[in-house]
């Protein structure tokens, strides 16, 4: 990756930016409601305020014509897109052509750069990086933001955290530009990387439920019965009520070699157990046991409030707010429960999935809410019901009741290095059944009209199909 290149586009939108604060003209934010959005949208907003500027924040589920139009309508001199809007770009110059827009984003492109002057794409991809591992939302709001001011490097823990959500270090370390934020963390001493168990649950959750919640991995056998995790532990001499941050060292690397032994006895697949120990970040500005205090944790909370609607709340807890905190508390063990009840259905009913050459397909009709449809196939990922080198696409009923229907697809990096991308497949099929996809190439979504299920995974499978055989761009 050309990373002078990109830190030039990244000043680029800085001085951008800054000229329209010293006009005094509202600095008009859109952000994507996921755990990297919502940090982007923080981010920014953060170093507008202390530019002396004003802001007017949004956290969306979605960018499309109509959201766009809907801005267009506020006849804003200036809009900046966070963690979305690469793959709008012609919308944009279309409905935005009178204001000065940025794009601070990490998606493909759908092109290299803006037509319009006045239009700035502030992207990695296009400079080399990948868009999955190399740097995300987040990290591209970061360093517009240190562009900024360097004083906006106090945000290299929240920005590590949207990286977090985003699953960038999925292998169990950091690539690309996360790792120049990483350092950038410890020189202020608000970061700090730990090897460690990287499942979920470090601070909040005990070890007999952080082992049976076990989703990514999950971990055969004791995944979703916490008896069985409860008997593993003390079998083993760890007292299943404690919690992890608790544990001494020793008794740390004791709990992980256990934990592999017991992954490779019960033949889980490697790289299960690669991504059970790794790179873990944590921030000395919260106390262990604060949810806060370790990224994967945070950026949970953050996806909590934005699945619940309430991504206004996840950005005011970036920014320090603590009865935000205190109220996203509650919302988490909401979301955890939906997550609980959704693996759940998954399982049980997995057989209705239709398995394509290509892929697996299932409908959860309105069993699984249609935010969790991402972590539903992640789940049968993990869990094994699906091959690790055959995509899987769960959909669910719209929340919204307009008459469609919520597909995320899932894959792994050996399925992408086959030549499966996710992003590609879903947004031509979506072009075909006049509806809208797009993504990266292992994770992406779809809405299509509910009609169209039976239409879609003849499509999907022959766009796949073609993918493979190296005839699809």
């Amino acid at each position: 990756m050309d990373e002078g290149a990109f830190l030039e586009r990244a000043e680029e939108a800085a001085e951008l930016i800054a000229m329209h604060v010293e006009l005094g003209h509202v600095i008009r934010i859109i952000s994507h409601r996921d755990a990297d959005g919502i940090t982007a949208g923080a981010i920014l907003a953060g170093a507008v305020a202390r530019r002396g500027g004003k802001f007017q924040l949004s956290i969306v589920k979605q960018l499309n014509d109509d959201v766009i139009k809907e801005l267009a309508e506020e006849r804003k001199k200036i809009y900046v897109f966070s963690d979305l809007g690469s793959g709008s770009m012609k919308a944009i110059e279309s409905h935005l052509s009178d204001a000065t827009v940025v794009v601070v984003d990490h998606h493909p492109p759908e092109m290299e750069r803006f037509s319009r002057e006045g239009h700035l794409l502030v992207n990695p991809v296009p400079f080399g990086a990948n868009s999955v591992r190399d740097l995300s939302g987040s990290g591209v709001a970061y360093f517009v933001a240190t562009s900024l001011d360097r004083k906006n490097m106090e945000f290299a823990y929240v920005a590590l955290v949207g990286a977090v959500g985003d699953m960038q270090e999925i292998d169990g370390q950091f690539h690309g530009m996360n790792v120049r934020i990483i350092e950038e963390g410890k020189k202020l001493g608000i970061v700090e990387v730990r090897k460690e168990l990287r499942l979920f649950g470090r601070e909040s959750r005990p070890l007999r439920q952080m082992l049976a919640y076990a989703t990514n991995p999950e971990i055969p056998g004791i995944t979703g019965d916490e008896r069985s995790a409860i008997e593993w532990l003390r079998s083993r001499g760890f007292d299943p009520d404690s919690r992890y941050w608790q544990l001494r060292e020793e008794e740390k690397r004791k709990l992980h070699d256990h934990l592999i032994l017991h992954m490779i006895k019960n033949r889980a697949p490697k790289e299960a157990i690669d991504r059970l120990i790794g790179d873990v970040i944590l921030s000395p500005m919260y106390p262990e046991g604060d949810v806060r205090h370790e990224a994967r944790e945070f950026a949970t909370l953050l996806n909590a409030t934005g699945r619940l609607n309430e991504g206004t709340t996840g950005v005011a807890i970036c920014l320090g707010d603590e009865g935000a905190y205190r109220k996203a508390l509650r919302m988490l063990d909401d979301y955890k429960k939906e997550q609980i009840e959704a693996r759940r259905f998954i399982t049980q009913n997995w057989g209705t999935a239709e398995e394509l050459r290509h892929a697996y397909v299932f409908y959860a009709g309105g069993n699984i809410r249609d935010t969790l449809t991402g972590i539903a196939a992640n789940m049968a990922i993990n869990s094994g019901l699906a091959r690790r080198d055959k995509p899987v696409i769960v959909f669910a009923d719209s929340s919204e009741g307009d008459g469609t229907i919520k597909g995320s697809a899932r894959t792994t990096e050996r399925a992408v290095e086959k030549g499966y991308h996710l992003g590609k497949a879903l947004k031509k099929a979506a072009e075909m059944l006049g509806g809208e996809g797009g993504g990266h190439a292992i994770a992406a979504g779809i809405r299509i009209p509910r009609g169209k299920m039976q239409e879609f995974t003849r499509i999907i499978d022959e766009i796949l199909d073609e993918q493979l055989r190296g005839g699809e761009e």
